[in-house]
């Protein structure tokens, strides 16, 4: 079923918050293009999400979190379902990993995936209704290692911390702001009620967030740069795909993958340093770890720096990596344990 095609319309509005690190953000909704169908992804997140965020305000907790437990038992009960896109996932990921010396099993992997899921979401909703007092002791970091980004800010004025798409990187965000000075980057949603439930979250969470959707990229830039002047940690996601003639190629999984080039770029422009992280989860629990620094004015060795960081810690815990359940990434999951197999039969024969 199709939505009826309609003039497109532009709505902008400005908002305005303590957790914005520029402290207004003008967000440009376009309210004719949320997914070509009726019951596209786009359309039913720009419905679902501020719906449970009012749900989060006024409702018990009990209630708020009845919804996702049965969604989440009942995905568990798919495992079966031999197509299964997340089951897939599991299983090639445990190819993958087995082939560096790890054993997982397939369904090990896939149930503690969606155990991470529902216990970082009871911990979001704990956190926004009784604030991050209550759930501090759910982040750990090794105290030396938040004691090595805060000895190279202060040797460097700046660092960019490298971090992947795990279950439980974006809400250690406020346990990373309260261990080093720190300002986050992201995107903000493509709709304004489903950036103000963000920003929301946000100002419970206490931290600085630079949202950079749709913003003039010399201006974002400029702001990139003078965060890493000011003495402050840049934190950003950089594991997803860009195969642009922008993104910058690296190893990972036996292929040459593309990814955002921007913060290695800045970052060797600016001789500061670069820190790879990892999220592992644990249910409600979540630990922090970093890896070795890496100055270069190569931004391609940036890249492969953290990439293959990376990759190590996603063959040890595939569990806590969110992007299991991402089609882009299961692709290239299930071409590079095809040619583990094909190896190893190869070697059999």
């Amino acid at each position: 079923m199709t939505a009826s095609t309609e003039p497109t319309r532009l709505r902008s509005e400005t908002l305005y918050s303590p957790a914005l690190y520029l402290k207004e953000l003008e967000v440009t909704e376009d309210i004719g293009s949320r997914g070509s169908r009726l019951l596209s992804g786009t359309r039913i997140k720009s419905i679902v999400i501020p719906v449970l965020f009012w749900m989060l305000r006024y409702l018990p907790l009990f209630m708020v979190l009845l919804p996702i437990r049965l969604l989440i038992g009942l995905t568990r009960l798919l495992y079966g379902w031999r197509n299964n896109p997340l089951r897939q996932s599991c299983e090639s990921i445990c190819v993958l990993a087995q082939r560096a010396g790890y054993e997982h099993k397939p369904k090990q992997v896939y149930q503690q995936f969606l155990s991470n899921a529902l216990g970082v979401t009871e911990d979001f909703c704990l956190l926004y209704r009784k604030g991050v007092e209550t759930v501090t002791d759910q982040v750990e970091f090794a105290p030396e290692q938040t004691e090595l980004l805060n000895k190279l800010l202060a040797e460097h004025g700046g660092l960019v911390l490298a971090i992947q798409h795990n279950i439980g990187s974006a809400f250690s965000g406020f346990k990373i702001h309260l261990e080093v000075p720190s300002v986050m980057i992201g995107r903000n949603s493509s709709t304004i009620a489903r950036t103000k439930a963000m920003l929301g979250m946000f100002e419970r969470m206490q931290i600085s967030v630079l949202l950079v959707r749709g913003g003039n990229p010399y201006e974002l830039t400029r702001t990139l740069i003078s965060v890493l002047k000011s003495g402050k940690m840049l934190a950003a996601t950089l594991d997803n795909m860009d195969n642009s003639e922008h993104g910058i190629k690296a190893h990972i999984f036996g292929k040459q993958i593309g990814f955002p080039s921007w913060a290695a770029k800045l970052a060797a422009r600016l001789k500061v340093p670069v820190v790879p992280s990892y999220f592992h989860s644990n249910g409600r629990q979540i630990t922090g770890v970093f890896g070795q620094p890496l100055i270069s004015d190569t931004p391609e060795a940036l890249v492969q720096h953290y990439v293959s960081f990376f990759e190590q810690k996603m063959l040890e815990d595939p569990a806590s990596w969110a992007y299991l359940g991402d089609k882009r990434w299961r692709r290239v999951l299930r071409e590079a344990s095809e040619a583990v197999k094909l190896e190893n039969k190869g070697n059999l024969s």
